[in-house]
């Protein structure tokens, strides 16, 4: 539990993420013995996590996809990727050890960070690729930022943040789960929103609210604004940070707020902030650290601030 950092393997951080989860409360159980990160090859390096502190429990599986030959564009000679898939389920198949058929209509999203284009599906080995990571941990989730090592062939690699979170608090009774999902990549976006019938697993959402909906572009979660200062500020006069944490909504539209993160907020390069800073919290011991993320095939950065100390 708490903040890591370091150079590690998806599957690696998948089985570091899933111990870590379990460890943190005694309401996280592992979802399936038979999920391990002990084979690496195709989708074989998995973990399942089970959350059994609300009235109805709620599956959270974490893979490591090194196999896909499903398009991402929308023609056979698109985009091709592997990454990291996270899928919510109300229940799990025990016979078939998966999650429920039709869990990628709505509670599913893929941070596909290794890409390659021309027809071509990308050549490096997750079991091996390093990704550099910055983790945080504790019994209500996790964020991880992280930037794979340069490939000499994959042409599409990007940075990514991913936080899987369950909201200690809500707005309003709705009837819906606490947990929800953001992932987002520092490029790629654009390529990534084909509707294509046999991608279905492969694609890219930013925010996904379990059985509820899942939106791409930042559609679903609202983060503070200035126009000219960007997400956060940081005073000229005082030195101190203003920010505001995401609020989760429970519609693409951002009229239904929900809760808001504790793991996470969003920065930007006019705000004052650089890659390293720490912000202390006035009057209480949590901190975030900043960190901005290119990747081997992006100069575009990835701005983003995560939980540092509980």
């Amino acid at each position: 539990m708490g903040f890591t950092s370091g150079a590690k393997t998806l599957p690696a951080l998948i089985n570091d993420i899933a111990n870590q989860i379990i460890a943190s409360s005694a309401d996280w159980v592992d979802g399936d013995d038979t999920w391990t990160t002990t084979s690496t090859t195709n989708s074989n390096a998995r973990r399942c996590l089970r959350y059994t502190g609300d009235a109805n429990d709620i599956w959270v599986a974490l893979e490591s996809c090194n196999d896909n030959t499903a398009p991402i564009g929308s023609s056979e000679a698109s985009y091709r990727v592997k990454g990291l898939r996270v899928t919510f389920s109300a229940s799990w198949d025990y016979i078939n050890r998966i999650y429920p058929a039709g869990s990628d209509d709505t509670s599913m999203t893929f941070v596909s960070f290794e890409g390659r284009g021309s027809h071509n599906s990308p050549a490096a080995d997750l079991g091996a690729l390093l990704l550099t990571y910055f983790l945080w941990t504790d019994s209500t989730g996790f964020v991880l930022m992280a930037n794979p090592e340069p490939h000499a062939t994959d042409n599409l690699q990007s940075s990514f943040i991913c936080a899987v979170e369950r909201l200690n608090q809500k707005e309003y009774s709705d009837g819906l789960t606490n947990f929800y999902c953001y992932a987002r990549l520092n490029s790629g976006h654009s390529w990534m929103n084909s509707n294509r019938g046999d991608n279905k697993p492969y694609r890219h959402y930013t925010i996904v609210r379990p059985f509820a909906f899942r939106a791409q572009d930042d559609l679903g979660i609202q983060f503070w604004q200035d126009p000219t200062r960007g997400y956060a500020l940081k005073s000229t006069g005082s030195g101190k940070v203003y920010f505001v944490k995401p609020m989760i909504c429970n519609d693409s539209a951002k009229f239904q707020p929900i809760g808001q993160s504790e793991l996470f907020f969003r920065f930007s390069a006019e705000s004052g902030l650089v890659d390293g800073d720490v912000i202390a919290v006035q009057s209480a011991t949590t901190k975030y650290l900043c960190k901005s993320l290119q990747s081997p095939d992006s100069t575009a950065f990835l701005y983003f601030a995560m939980k540092y100390v509980a």
